[in-house]
């Protein structure tokens, strides 16, 4: 699977339905109770789009789409009409201090886009834009706009030069929604003949790609390795599991963390047990900054707190 940097033309969308979901685990006891847990972090959309087709080309034009994708398989981009900009309302031209995505550290040059949600609420939601639409984000320091900035391909701002320390970031823009076509769309993408020349599109429904290749769930799904004596640095990966065994008889061995940006905040995220040799090894995030000491015969555990648009890894 792989994500395609291509977006379906919004005339096959209007007349569409789009929402997002989450996935709550409900459990009801004899006497009415519940017990409910979150399973996802972000909230999940879907669209269910319904488009009269004016002509056979149009119609021609949305099954190729269709057979590039190899249905379900690839990801691409979409207009989600009801909600595509950064503004509150979701329709409105967004501007530079749209949302808050962070403060400066005087250090830290890179910041998520995101979007909140009911920030005037008891719990907030902050959602992760990782398709800005080219040409459209508009940032600003303290107020002051700033064009010193690039974008990069997950939808974060890199500025030229890191903020100074506790100036307020924020940024606006317009944005896409990455899709899949659901199983049924995969099985048959269905254009319907109403007339001579006249075609309709009964179903075909997408489903948000929330990320291809962090783990987005809230709870980790645990899973543990054995790497042996380190000889070398290593990276860690999201699959590797949540439980690491490791030791080193080499001075200078590091350890990198995965990239937190899309995994949701909390404790024990991730263990790591030095299992062998004299040597510490020093443990760091993906940026290269450090985050504790396995020292030999100990144990670090690791857990994940938000702060802004921002996720950081922190040992106790």
């Amino acid at each position: 699977m792989a994500f395609h940097d291509i977006t379906l033309p919004d005339a096959f969308q209007y007349g569409s339905s789009a929402g997002g979901g989450f996935a709550t685990i409900i459990q009801q006891t004899a006497t009415g109770h519940e017990f409910r847990v979150a399973r996802q972090s972000q909230s999940q959309h879907r669209m269910s789009l319904r488009s009269e087709l004016r002509n056979s080309s149009e119609a021609k034009a949305l099954k190729a789409f269709a057979l590039a994708r190899r249905g379900a398989l690839h990801s691409f981009r979409i207009k989600d009409w009801s909600d595509y900009t950064t503004n509150a309302d979701g329709e409105t031209a967004p501007t530079a201090i749209d949302q808050l995505i962070g403060s400066g550290t005087g250090t830290q040059t890179t910041y998520q886009l995101v979007k909140r949600y009911e920030i005037t609420g008891p719990n907030e939601y902050i959602r992760t834009l990782t398709l800005p639409v080219s040409g459209t984000v508009l940032a600003a320091i303290d107020g002051t706009p700033t064009t010193a900035f690039t974008v990069n391909s997950t939808g974060q701002l890199v500025f030229n030069t890191a903020p100074a320390n506790g100036t307020v970031i924020t940024a606006g823009c317009r944005f896409d929604v990455p899709v899949r076509f659901t199983a049924d769309v995969d099985a048959w993408t269905r254009l319907q003949a109403d007339a001579y020349n006249v075609w309709s599109l009964p179903q075909l429904d997408v489903v948000e790609v929330l990320n291809e290749v962090e783990q987005p769930e809230r709870w980790h799904n645990g899973g543990a390795k054995f790497h042996g004596l380190l000889t070398s640095s290593i990276r860690l990966a999201w699959n590797d599991g949540a439980l690491h065994v490791l030791g080193s008889n080499t001075v200078g061995v590091n350890v990198f963390l995965p990239v937190p940006t899309y995994q949701a905040s909390g404790p024990e995220v991730m263990t790591l047990i030095h299992s062998g040799g004299p040597q510490s090894i020093q443990i760091k995030d993906d940026a290269g900054a450090n985050v504790a000491t396995l020292a030999a015969a100990t144990i670090v555990r690791l857990g994940l707190y938000r702060s802004g648009g921002s996720v950081f890894w922190v040992s106790y």
